[in-house]
């Protein structure tokens, strides 16, 4: 990364949308077909890279196809990239009212020939209780209780061929009722391969998004960040 560059990762899981649209010159109308959209909930992409920004940076928000002059942003934001610096950017609440998280990320190391994967939770579901996070076939929790807008520290697990696929089930904290799972799947692919691995010397988020009650698209689920 150029050293007068910052990084920047954005996850829309914005209740309500389906596109958004960031314009990284604020008020400034640009060319929206040139834009990177972000995808609610997408499970192959949902972050977005950007690493040509740094310092005070504007960014405003449209709900996508609403990037015209006469539109008005979601969001307007001043973010502050210092260079060489990780931040994300998670876009949570509802298109009616929008919300974010912002963090600036110091990611663990995964030292060469450690079989290992780090893993936290966060959760971004507007209107949730604060959730547990319980590894199938454990009673201890691995994340005690994560209120909304809040996320656990990394947890280092191994990754191996003698391991299951983890199961992470979130639950409500309180009620300890299950509110929806994750497999980890291919924690135990071997490694290392032709292939990239899934998890090994990975940095991962699993985010609950969603909203309690929410039905399709906007029902609580799952989805992985990769840092």
């Amino acid at each position: 990364m150029p050293k007068d560059a910052a990084s920047l990762n954005i996850m829309n899981a914005m209740v309500g949308s389906e596109l958004l649209a960031p314009n990284f010159k604020g008020g400034t109308p640009y060319d929206y077909y040139r834009i990177l959209y972000l995808q609610y909930a997408d499970i192959n992409m949902p972050t977005r890279h950007y690493s040509s920004y740094s310092g005070e940076q504007p960014l405003w928000i449209y709900n996508y196809p609403d990037t015209t002059a006469k539109d008005q942003p979601l969001l307007k934001l001043n973010l502050s990239l210092p260079a060489g610096s990780i931040h994300t950017l998670y876009l949570t609440g509802t298109v009616t009212q929008p919300d974010t998280m912002f963090v600036e990320e110091h990611l663990p190391y995964h030292p060469l020939g450690d079989s290992t994967t780090t893993i936290r939770f966060i959760n971004l579901s507007p209107g949730s209780q604060p959730v547990k996070v319980v590894l199938k076939g454990k009673s201890t929790p691995e994340a005690a209780s994560i209120a909304y807008k809040t996320m656990s520290n990394f947890i280092t697990y191994p990754v191996n061929a003698s391991n299951d696929d983890y199961v992470f089930e979130f639950r409500d904290a309180a009620s300890d009722a299950v509110i929806t799972t994750f497999t980890a799947t291919g924690i135990h692919y071997p490694g290392p391969s032709v292939v990239p691995h899934p998890w090994l010397s990975r940095s991962k988020a699993l985010v609950l998004i969603g909203t309690p009650g929410g039905t399709g698209s906007q029902q609580q689920q799952v989805r992985v960040v990769t840092y």
